[in-house]
């Protein structure tokens, strides 16, 4: 059987939250040390990634100082990594520490970058809007993701965003949500070659067809919230296994996607699952 690699893989992380210190009655958990394990994890994977997305959230108070540990951390992935703007972060600081990463200067107010020398084309958008957790498509940017996409209407394309474009039945991440899903949604239905779109901001995993093509929301690599069908005020971070996602293009087969559980679970990771037998 051929052991050659056929397929190109993605890895993507999300809401690192770096900065922030969560009380468990465990004990306290520097979400930094959750981005150790994450960035321990991928480079873990085998056979080896080919490059990684951070959808977003990466520094909890968008500090300068936070930033640079991330980026500490994010170096030591033994493949190339590119960054997504989420809620909490900071554009300006941002770009500024990963000074070495030129997409991230797109002349313009927003950071959306197109990744041309994949396999398959990827496109990052930016539905940060300072001062709120809210996100938001603005005519701005969906006019430039139109225009992408129109250049090159049979390529394969994977979107990366950190709010969700849709709503998860779940009211609490729904009310901090992305404005302009609707506006979205019309460009990607003009578009088929559009594979899938990958997300974050909810801290939880869920998917749905959406508008002609596959929505992913993945966990955060840091903590999670609770699977809350109610209106709440407020959700009380839970220290659920953390995740990341692995997308695989095979131009035979498609994209497919994989959640991929941070940690070591001897056993697996659901309570009570029955010890294998000795013999």
């Amino acid at each position: 059987m051929s052991t050659k690699k056929d397929y190109f893989a993605i890895g993507q992380i999300t809401d690192l939250h770096v900065g922030r210190k969560i009380p468990f009655p465990s004990g306290e958990i520097d979400l930094y040390d959750r981005l150790v394990e994450a960035v321990n994890h991928l480079n873990s994977i085998d056979p080896p990634l080919d490059m990684a997305v951070v959808t977003g959230d990466l520094a909890n108070h968008g500090k300068k100082e936070d930033y640079i540990r991330v980026k500490k951390e994010l170096d030591r992935l033994k493949f190339p990594y590119f960054l997504v703007t989420g809620n909490h972060d900071h554009r300006v600081t941002l770009t500024e520490v990963f000074s070495d990463h030129p997409y991230l200067r797109t002349g313009n107010d927003f950071i959306q970058y197109t990744i041309e020398d994949k396999p398959i084309r990827i496109i990052a958008l930016d539905t940060l809007e300072p001062g709120t957790h809210h996100g938001l498509l603005c005519d701005k940017r969906l006019s430039w993701l139109d225009e992408k996409l129109q250049e090159q209407k049979k390529r394969p394309t994977l979107i990366f965003m950190h709010h969700p474009p849709f709503d998860t039945g779940m009211p609490y991440p729904d009310n901090l949500g992305m404005n302009g899903k609707e506006e979205f949604g019309a460009v990607i239905r003009k578009h088929p070659q559009v594979e899938a779109i990958a997300s974050g901001h909810t801290h939880r995993e869920a998917v749905l067809g959406w508008n002609g093509t596959v929505a992913y929301i993945t966990p955060s690599s840091a903590f999670s919230y609770g699977l809350e069908f109610h209106d709440v005020d407020d959700i009380d971070p839970l220290l659920e296994p953390a995740a990341c996602r692995v997308f695989r293009w095979d131009q035979e087969v498609g994209l497919v996607s994989h959640i991929s559980y941070i940690g070591n679970y001897e056993y697996g990771i659901t309570e009570g699952v029955p010890e294998p037998p000795k013999n």
